[in-house]
């Protein structure tokens, strides 16, 4: 019978296998919808038209349709005006919330793929981080000074694209991961420098890179050198634990919360601030 001893080595064995992908061009995360992939590669081609991802978009009804109800949401249409095609929800929107949106859509469709049905509630679990993390960063970000609020959405939604490709690749390979209590040690220590090399390797900005890699500066106690950014995503990923968390927990995360500011304002102090908008926009992103 295994021990975690050994599915902890097995496992280690794994990521040390992975490794070598890093370094790929083509990097690919199983599972993942080919035209949300394809997607992305355009997004970096700085020779790609706006009729390019239109029509990319238009492959996949689905996702161009959610992208319009995103843009007709109250959380992403201030002015008002209706949004009737995917051409003006990619202007509206723009190229960072198109990312982030195709990432969510890709997502979400990953949940249903037969083959992934064991991983679901790990799936779900990512999601739900993905997703309340963004809607802290994209409108938290739109208050502080330096930030911009497409880019800190995208750190958000893409924080965990390293826990997706480990926990996809190792449920394709075999590894046990949804009765192994050890996996999750393991993925924390691996993922966020993966989650960055799908960020680069997508062309995205370093900001947003140096962002995702440093996640867990917060938890860590490591803000003192850290960039807005950084110091946002890590504050809210958080954030996003301690609700998450049972309430015996809560305390101890919220104090670590409590001294962490940005742009002179206390971070808790903006999120409440915001409750309801952040509300509103996790429902639209989701």
């Amino acid at each position: 019978m295994a021990t975690v001893a050994d599915f902890n080595e097995a496992a280690f064995q794994f990521v040390q296998g992975l490794a070598a992908d890093l370094s790929k061009d083509d990097l690919e995360l199983p599972g993942f919808p080919d035209a949300v992939a394809r997607l992305q590669e355009a997004l970096a081609d700085e020779s790609r038209s706006v009729q390019d991802i239109v029509a990319l978009i238009n492959s996949e009804p689905a996702l161009a349709a959610r992208l319009i109800r995103l843009a007709n949401s109250a959380a992403f249409n201030t002015s008002g005006r209706e949004v009737v095609d995917p051409r003006a929800a990619v202007t509206q929107l723009g190229f960072n919330i198109v990312r982030s949106t195709a990432t969510a859509f890709a997502m979400r469709q990953m949940e249903q793929l037969d083959w992934l049905k064991p991983v679901r509630p790990n799936l779900a679990r990512i999601w739900r981080c993905s997703n309340g993390v963004a809607a802290v960063c994209h409108v938290v970000g739109a208050e502080v000074e330096g930030l911009r609020a497409d880019e800190a959405m995208a750190a958000g939604l893409f924080h965990q694209l390293g826990n997706l490709y480990l926990l996809t690749q190792a449920h394709r390979e075999g590894l046990p991961i949804a009765s192994s209590p050890g996996w999750d040690e393991v993925a924390q220590n691996w993922h966020p420098t993966i989650a960055r090399a799908f960020i680069e390797a997508w062309g995205m900005p370093q900001n947003i890179a140096e962002a995702v890699e440093n996640q867990d500066a917060a938890a860590r106690g490591e803000l003192a050198e850290a960039s807005q950014l950084t110091r946002l995503l890590s504050a809210a990923k958080l954030y996003h634990a301690m609700r998450e968390a049972k309430d015996s927990a809560r305390p101890a995360i919220e104090e670590r919360l409590l001294p962490i500011q940005l742009s002179g304002t206390a971070f808790l102090d903006l999120v409440a601030k915001h409750a309801d908008e952040i509300r509103d926009t996790e429902s639209a992103i989701a």
